[in-house]
């Protein structure tokens, strides 16, 4: 057999368009804390100038890992539900951080900030481990397939 016969794994196209979308918004969160810390008149707030690592960390890092050591991620049953889980909870973080910002350059308080950051944990948990589920289900029904 030659090695053109050989099917190599298709990339997950998804996770590397998911990676570039959490770059540009990565961006996007540095130039709106730059933009916004100009008009604040000096005053200054870590949750505003950190925000940008909720999707750099919490949103290009996974999905760039998954697009480089998970080609066949796609293919989980789960993978959709899981991922628009996943994002909303990163999505939610990085809103209530921005959010926790104003308010901190504002120099005032909101009790719903709390409620963004616990949802937002909440849903990126929740996302993460629909998707490891429907993995380790993928996996069993492989191994259960194998061994008839």
């Amino acid at each position: 057999m030659s090695t053109l016969a050989i099917e190599r794994p298709a990339k997950n196209k998804t996770a590397g368009k998911s990676t570039i979308a959490y770059l540009g918004a990565a961006v996007f969160c540095l130039v709106f804390e730059r933009i916004y810390s100009i008009f604040g008149h000096g005053a200054h707030s870590d949750s505003m100038s950190l925000m940008f690592l909720y999707p750099l960390l919490g949103g290009a890092l996974p999905f760039l890992l998954l697009w480089l050591f998970a080609p066949q991620a796609g293919r989980n049953r789960f993978y959709r539900p899981a991922c628009n889980i996943y994002n909303s909870g990163i999505a939610a973080l990085t809103a209530g951080s921005a959010l926790q910002g104003v308010f901190e350059i504002a120099n005032t308080s909101s009790p719903y900030s709390i409620v963004f950051a616990a949802v937002g944990w909440i849903m990126a948990a929740a996302g993460a481990l629909i998707y490891m589920a429907g993995f380790i289900a993928s996996k069993l029904a492989i191994c259960h397939i194998g061994n008839k």
